[in-house]
């Protein structure tokens, strides 16, 4: 039987979860989703609000992967900088990208209004700046976004106010953003899950999809137990696309990153750290990102491995990192860690888009994924609905490279790229 891993979220889940059955036999639909985290909820309930017969299937539990575990950090812009965007392929692409990115937040709040979610939602977010340099270059960023796209929630944070604000003093000075939030991730992932129960989505787990076939009038999605006759699919694994057979795998690169979590702050030291309950990204290339629970525990992530193999090293990275944030803290009981699977594509831009016009997929949000995941499942919808969008054309505008040499080479590749930031970073390059 799957079971969540052993994590903050899954072991503080109020009400528990609710049970969906495996699909058996045959079924017809007009929309088969295959992936139960945000982005295939998303597109369920995007699909299921325009009309259409939606069938969702995921392989372990709803919200079983990366939208259970992940840091619950909300950021708009992609991890490439929008500002690469605009130099690459001009300034009309950059502000309707620019536009997704704040679509994508919005989102979210929206959702959780309409469909009163529970997820302890908290507002602001500081990037925090791990050098001099990476600091002037936030600073510059701040006034390129504020006169490119009139975004006005960014203030410059000098060294004493990010000292303040975070609680340590490793950084150089960052940039408080106001339109960035925090939530519980699992608990917003079964919030949708069971909004798209409502609107009558045909909701299973425990259903690994193991052979999708196109044909001229339809799809066939086959699994150990049943089969789905659909007028369309939407791919949404994002990670874990291993073994389908779509022919979209190359596009992303999975890798292993983990969080920890610690028993919750005394007093004393919830009056130092984040006082002002923000979330924080720094500029390491293994970023660290953290905040803090509603519980005021110390949630902890940034350790990233590329060979897919969940290590012991991974924890003790996680574990000296944020020793080496919050000296303070290091006397602290950790009470959960838990590791899982992102998925990189080679620009750090997701990808968005079409096999064919039956055939749709989002995977790859490269860090991005609490806001992006939403908004790529809206995109997907309006495609699958009513045929192909400009947020679509947007996205294949970007063009994607595939991992050059497969699995097998896709991993020293980045090995070696990871290894040289690294480097950058020690040396505050």
């Amino acid at each position: 039987m799957v079971e969540y891993p052993d994590s903050y979220y899954a072991a503080f889940l109020k009400d528990g979860k609710k049970t969906y059955p495996v699909l058996m036999d045959d079924h017809e639909c007009d929309v088969c989703i295959i992936g139960g985290g945000f982005s295939g909820i998303s597109t369920a309930i995007e699909c299921a609000k325009k009309g259409l017969k939606v069938i969702l299937i995921e392989e372990n539990l709803f919200g079983w992967g990366a939208s259970g575990r992940n840091g619950g950090q909300i950021w708009n812009d992609v991890s490439w900088g929008i500002e690469l965007i605009e130099k690459k392929y001009g300034i009309g692409l950059a502000q309707k990208m620019w536009g997704i990115s704040q679509a994508a937040v919005n989102l979210i709040h929206e959702r959780i209004a309409e469909f009163n979610i529970d997820c302890e939602i908290a507002h602001g977010g500081i990037h925090a700046a791990t050098s001099s340099k990476k600091f002037r270059e936030y600073i510059t960023n701040a006034d390129y976004k504020l006169k490119t796209f009139k975004y006005d929630k960014l203030t410059v944070l000098d060294k004493k106010e990010v000292d303040y604000e975070v609680g340590s003093q490793l950084y150089y000075g960052g940039i408080l953003d106001k339109g960035a939030a925090h939530l519980h991730p699992l608990k917003y992932a079964l919030g949708l899950v069971n909004a798209a129960e409502c609107l009558n989505v045909q909701l299973y787990e425990n259903s690994s999809v193991k052979v999708v076939n196109e044909y001229t009038n339809h799809i066939e999605v086959i699994t150990n137990n049943g089969k789905v006759k659909a007028k369309k699919i939407a791919v949404c694994c994002n990670a874990y696309l291993k073994g389908l057979n779509i022919g979209i795998e190359n596009k992303i690169m999975p890798c292993a990153t983990y969080i920890l979590c610690t028993e919750p702050l005394n007093n004393n030291l919830q009056k130092m750290i984040l006082p002002n309950n923000y979330c924080v990204s720094d500029t390491n290339f293994d970023l660290n990102y953290y905040r803090l629970s509603s519980s005021k525990r110390m949630i902890f992530g940034g350790a990233v491995g590329y060979s897919l193999k969940i290590v012991e090293g991974l924890k003790r990275r996680t574990q000296k990192q944020l020793n080496k944030v919050y000296p303070q803290l290091q006397n602290l009981n950790i009470d959960y860690i838990w590791g899982g699977l992102i998925a990189l594509t080679l620009n750090r831009v997701p990808d968005i888009g079409m096999k064919s016009d039956k055939i749709f997929y989002a995977h790859g949000f490269s860090g991005h994924g609490v806001a992006f995941t939403g908004i790529a499942g809206k995109i997907l919808a309006s495609n699958i609905f009513s045929g192909k969008t400009l947020e679509l054309e947007a996205f294949e505008r970007i063009k994607h490279k595939s991992f050059p040499g497969g699995r097998l080479f896709r991993m020293p590749l980045l090995v070696t790229i990871s290894s040289m930031q690294k480097m950058m970073d020690i040396f505050n390059v």
